[in-house]
């Protein structure tokens, strides 16, 4: 018996159904007792029976705990102390009348267990044959004598085809690796690796010696790079094995399939080459939709090498992917362990446990975020080296060496397998295997893809997790498979690829960022020489190329549906790559304002014609259209909510004139009336009740019905429902954060902005609006308790650290725009020192982004607009704030939000942001600023009298 199994309560009876397994191998091994000395071949006994051991435990534990607990209660364990009744237990189930009880009990379990250590042995028997055979070809094919054999570790990788497993085999003279299948496919790929790269450093997959059914690689080891330098080339690297892996059509490639031997990235398993692409299931919203989801999904993130969380059986959303999975960063694995082993208590219980360290990374701390550039960089490169080849009639040829090969089509991620066979052993399914079977398929035919499994093949994956082998599909490739892949990247979009990639990679920094502000937060692509020539010229030929790009990498369906694909989040859910839902914050509702208002400025001549406009802002609109119909917004609020859709449906109609938008808006607001404001948890501008406000008052002035001015005062009430109060002030709590904080987008100030518009409507009784103005009042109270004159600045609860940034989201520039709106509508004193309080706080402040949610666009808009509300004591030039925008672009490029140069087609934090905010700084420009959920063209923003300036705003 191993040491290993003595401190384990069950291990003498497993020994006791593993035992005829073990005697037969025993015997094999001595009629070849000829090919091993003495200690090898205890070695290689021990190590069958260890794993035959771990195979028959891990299909037997929940039946003996089961057995364990029925015998408790049934009183059959006898008297004495708990470790006694145990080893009664232990004892009564080695007989064969617990042998014959388990039969009739669980008619399957004997038979399949049998049969799975059986072809478990054999397989373990067949390499073991395979050693001896080769053992002197090895030695000349590696070039050193290999010795005595060591050590062989038969748990690198899952039993297949009848109990199969990769194996590494350590020999004296050094280690190899067994796998019990053709190698042909690797050598075929080193091959055109060396045609594609040239010999010198490069990517590599190991040398090996292929044997037909099995063949040995290389054992590659694992080693840290040596500097940024190295460090630089191996995620280099990792690009142009995005690249290859592309153009072949290679999946699987996680954590496990590759190797950093300093700047080389190994990729040690390419048996998944060539893989038939599946559609992803349609969804309920749309062609244009579905089919960005069957980008994403048959895109390089399937290579299984760019980081990408997935909700899959029992990963708890872990990110197994070559270049992710960083450590200390990853979800825990839910497990099945028995929980006090070896007493009449023992259960099998589900624990965290983390995943086991690779060698996928190039250093200890892999900081994969500031190597995106080499990543991208490296997988356009190859890309395009790729395609000259192609181009050049070069590249047929290189892939014509991997006809015939054998090819592995990975259709279920292994994890899937894992959990149902895991099912299919429970106990209950082993009393039962009729309605187990019927559960498995059941779960097998819920396919994610368009493209649903076969009977046939649900019967062969039911078939052999019944017999502990987790399915496999193999075949060799043929022409016709290998030009249909070559074909299918052919028209491949490289620029949308490398959008996907660098998305990818900026998701998963921003599910792992948890410690606050980090380098994303500098205020760094500030111009360094601004200047003014040609000022108006460059800043039209800025916003048509930036509208060029948003063109360039859309989405467009086949009925003319459009939308984009991007890094995404709202909802408590983590960041994703999707496309884009029918907000106004990320999403098309933004996209397609920001289109219009680029047609609207075309129009009128203040911006210069882009192709393709229309057309896309049409089909962005289908594609808007047929989401906001089907499914209700998950949140209320003005940004991504309810009032972001009714928001942008009303500005669209104002710059469009087409009466359909106006009902779109009002379809928007009856399904928000049909969902209420009573249980809304978020209360803020951005996704809560507070954001819900000024769509819904323009919403009654645009369509003349009372029931929206109703509908708004509803949302006030949730906020007079949620408010606090005390010394301070009003402030309100929500889910997104556990202290009270100030702000426009998030905070205090914003709420109290939307009560106070709301007080100056119709809405309400005039005790209502009193109430309104009143609550209002105190949360400004409170937002201006938060202010700290030596800094200049108001508090934010949440910054420890660092300063509190002047953005429209949560610092000085969101209060500055709502105060000066409060100020043009009622010359308020006190909204007036707030917006000087705030352009004081701005001016200068440029380059941290150039967004609307918290960049240059939105403190452009601030400074503009104070100076012509204030031009006393918000002096400031237009032309000057302009020049620094400008100016800023062309020298860092256009950087979005936390995305920062990943694109991100979005409003607040993307391309649509920019548009808008480069065409709105015309002088003569009328567009609606959305930073203030304006839904109607205001008149330009120009330097004029305050009394001017009050009578403009109120009408």
């Amino acid at each position: 018996m191993a040491a290993s199994r003595m401190d384990e309560g069950f291990g003498p009876i497993i020994d006791r159904f593993t035992a005829g397994a073990d005697a037969a191998f025993a015997a094999r091994l001595a009629a070849a007792a000829q090919d091993w000395d003495a200690e090898e071949s205890a070695l290689i006994r021990a190590t069958a029976a260890q794993a035959l051991y771990a195979n028959a435990r891990l299909k037997l534990n929940r039946v003996l705990v089961l057995e364990l607990h029925a015998a408790r209660h049934s009183g059959e364990l006898g008297e004495g102390d708990d470790a006694q009744r145990f080893a009664r237990f232990v004892e009564a189930a080695q007989s064969p009348e617990f042998a014959a009880h388990l039969q009739r009990r669980y008619p399957p379990l004997l038979p399949r267990l049998q049969r799975a250590l059986d072809q478990q042995s054999a397989a373990i028997q067949t390499l073991v044959a395979r050693i001896a055979a080769d053992r002197a070809q090895l030695s000349q094919w590696t070039g050193r004598p290999l010795g005595r054999l060591l050590s062989i570790g038969l748990g690198e990788g899952d039993l297949h085809d009848g109990g199969q497993t990769v194996a590494r085999v350590g020999f004296a003279g050094g280690k190899l690796m067994y796998k019990p299948r053709s190698l042909r496919i690797d050598a075929a790929l080193d091959g055109f690796l060396a045609q594609v790269f040239g010999a010198d450093e490069r990517i590599r997959v190991p040398q090996v010696l292929d044997r037909g059914d099995y063949g040995w690689a290389a054992f590659v080891e694992h080693r840290y790079c040596d500097g940024d330098g190295q460090l630089r080339e191996f995620y280099r690297r990792l690009g142009h094995w995005l690249a290859v892996l592309r153009l072949l059509g290679g999946t699987d490639i996680h954590l496990e399939n590759l190797v950093a031997a300093g700047p080389v990235p190994y990729v040690v398993d390419v048996e998944s080459l060539f893989a038939p692409q599946r559609p992803a299931a349609p969804s309920r919203y749309g062609p244009a939709y579905d089919l960005a989801q069957d980008l994403i999904q048959n895109s390089v993130l399937r290579t299984g090498i760019v980081p990408f969380r997935s909700p899959v059986l029992g990963f708890g959303r872990a990110d197994l992917s070559a270049a992710g999975s960083l450590p200390g960063e990853q979800p825990q694995l839910q497990v099945p362990v028995i929980v006090d082993d070896g007493t009449t208590q023992a259960r099998v219980e589900m624990v965290e446990a983390e995943l086991s360290a690779s060698q996928n990374h190039p250093s200890p701390k892999p900081e994969v975020s500031r190597y995106w550039d080499q990543i991208s960089d490296g997988f356009l490169d190859a890309s395009r080296h790729l395609r000259a080849l192609d181009a050049d009639g070069a590249l047929a040829p290189l892939l014509a060496a991997f006809e015939g090969c054998r090819a592995r089509d990975v259709r279920r991620t292994t994890q899937a397998y894992v959990e149902v066979g895991r099912m299919l052993w429970h106990p209950a399914s082993l009393h039962e295997e009729d309605k187990a079977i019927e559960r498995a398929r059941a779960l097998f035919a819920r396919s994610p893809s368009a493209q649903a499994p076969s009977p046939e093949q649900i019967a062969v994956e039911i078939d052999d997790l019944r017999y502990g082998d987790i399915p496999a599909f193999v075949e060799p490739l043929s022409a016709q498979r290998i030009q249909a892949t070559v074909q299918e990247w052919r028209g491949m979009r490289i620029e949308l690829e490398e959008m996907i990639v660098r998305s990818s990679l900026v998701v998963t920094q921003l599910n792992n960022e948890t410690d606050g502000p980090s380098e994303r937060d500098s205020r760094s692509h500030y111009a360094r020489q601004p200047h003014r020539e040609g000022l108006d010229q460059r800043r039209r030929a800025l916003a048509a190329d930036t509208v060029q790009r948003l063109l360039r990498l859309s989405v467009r369906a086949d009925d003319g549906s459009t939308t984009w694909i991007s890094p995404e989040s709202f909802g408590g859910d983590g960041w994703h790559v999707q496309p884009l839902g029918a907000d106004a914050y990320f999403g098309l509702g933004g996209v397609a304002v920001a289109l219009a208002g680029y047609r609207h400025e075309t129009e009128h001549g203040r911006a210069d014609p882009v192709d393709g406009v229309d057309d896309a802002l049409e089909g962005a609109l289908l594609a808007m259209r047929r989401q906001t119909q089907v499914e209700a917004s998950a949140v209320v609020g003005g940004f991504n909510g309810d009032g972001s859709r009714i928001w942008a449906w009303l500005v669209l109609h104002d710059l469009l004139g087409r009466p359909q938008l106006l009902d779109d808006a009002r379809a928007c607001a009856q399904q928000l009336e049909r969902v209420g404001f009573a249980d809304e948890p978020f209360l803020d501008i951005t996704g809560g009740s507070a954001g819900a406000i000024v769509p819904l008052l323009e919403l009654a002035r645009a369509d003349a019905d009372p029931r929206w001015l109703a509908l708004a005062a509803d949302a006030a009430r949730r906020l007079e429902a949620t408010a606090h109060r005390d010394e301070r002030g009003a402030y309100w709590l929500s889910p997104a954060f556990p202290d009270p904080i100030g702000g426009f987008g998030h905070g205090g100030f914003g709420m109290g902005w939307a009560l106070a518009r709301l007080a100056r409507s119709q809405a309400g009784s005039e005790d209502d609006r009193k109430r309104w103005r009143e609550l209002a009042a105190a949360a400004f109270a409170f937002q201006d308790s938060l202010f700290d004159p030596v800094s200049g600045n108001w508090h934010d609860v949440r910054m420890v650290d660092s300063v509190n940034f002047p953005t429209w989201c949560n610092g000085g520039v969101g209060i500055g725009l709502a105060a000066a709106d409060l100020y043009a509508r009622d010359g308020d004193a006190g909204a007036l020192r707030d917006l000087r309080r705030a352009v004081a706080l701005t001016r200068g402040q440029w380059g941290l982004t150039h967004t609307l949610c918290h960049g240059d666009f939105s403190q452009w808009e601030l400074l503009v607009r104070a100076a012509a509300l204030d031009p006393q004591g918000c002096a400031g030039e237009r032309e000057a704030a302009t020049m620094e925008v400008v100016s800023g672009i062309e020298e860092h490029g256009i950087v979005g939000g936390v995305t920062r140069k990943a694109f991100t087609p979005g409003l607040m934090t993307g391309l649509a942001g920019a548009v808008h905010g480069l065409i709105r700084m015309h002088p003569q420009c009328d567009l609606a600023s959305p930073l203030l959920l304006e839904c109607r063209r205001q008149p330009a923003l120009r330097s004029r009298t305050q009394d001017d300036a009050q009578a403009l705003a109120l009408t």
